[in-house]
């Protein structure tokens, strides 16, 4: 950013196009709102807090050195409902600066990587952010008409977990999933319909570096990405119950993942 951010932009915080065009996005809360301004990765521009929240954070903005440290806004809840049109919780609210998203196909890494395709829901994308980072991916992939991982209720729902795993996006698809196997990555594709059960799976890739696959809430993933698959797996599940939810899915296999 040049210059101070001004109030006005806090306006702006439900305006996902408005955002992305002057290059921010949003965190809520204090926890995520601090997970942002104490990031190596990323830049906060701007904090808008009632007078508790400001002295719940004291210690954590003036840690940060003073080049980085974000201007601050002190308003009354009221106040600060008014200029958001909408209560926040935790009286904080912060505006990060975005930055140019990564395109690149993660190079070989320890820890499996996440690989995401038209996952459109930010709730979900949140969701499975946090799960990585807790459970030791090493970064996620997100394939074409994926939610944006800076959306503000994914940035919310990952709980600031978007500040410290890695991603990037992908927009040749699917030939970022051949680029990793030209890495020696193992492409485990989760569907319902996997030929193999996702233990067992985990069992035959042993130590091998791994790309845990994922595809739509409601369509799966598509026949190209699938093609690519080296291994199809699936979670058993009991009879009524056709699928689950993707972020439970990514987690399920992210546990399995972590079993030695």
């Amino acid at each position: 950013m040049t210059g101070p951010l001004p109030e006005g932009a806090f306006e702006h915080i439900r305006d996902h196009a408005w955002l992305r065009a002057n290059r921010l996005f949003v965190a809520e809360g204090r926890h995520v709102a601090t997970r942002l301004i104490q990031s190596p990765n990323f830049s906060a521009v701007a904090l808008m807090v009632t007078p508790t929240a400001q002295a719940a954070m004291a210690d954590a903005i003036a840690s940060i050195e003073p080049a980085r440290r974000p201007v601050v806004f002190v308003r009354t809840q009221v106040e600060l409902d008014a200029i958001t049109g909408f209560r926040l919780h935790q009286g904080c609210v912060a505006l990060g600066e975005r930055p140019i998203m990564q395109t690149e196909v993660p190079v070989a890494t320890a820890g499996p990587i996440i690989a995401l395709e038209r996952v459109r829901d930010p709730d979900n994308v949140g969701s499975i952010i946090r799960t990585a980072a807790a459970l030791g991916a090493a970064t996620l992939l997100l394939g074409p008409e994926c939610a944006d991982p800076l959306y503000r209720k994914a940035v919310r729902t990952s709980m600031g977990s978007v500040f410290t795993l890695p991603f990037a996006t992908a927009p040749e698809w699917p030939g970022a999933l051949r680029e990793l196997k030209a890495q020696g990555r193992v492409i485990v594709a989760l569907t319902p319909d996997g030929r193999d059960i996702l233990l067992a799976a985990r069992a035959a890739v042993a130590t091998r570096p791994v790309v845990l696959l994922l595809g739509s809430e409601g369509e799966g993933l598509t026949p190209g990405a699938r093609a690519l698959a080296d291994v199809e797996a699936n979670i058993p599940m009991a009879s009524m119950a056709d699928s689950l939810n993707v972020a439970v899915a990514a987690a399920v296999a992210l546990y399995a993942w972590r079993r030695d």
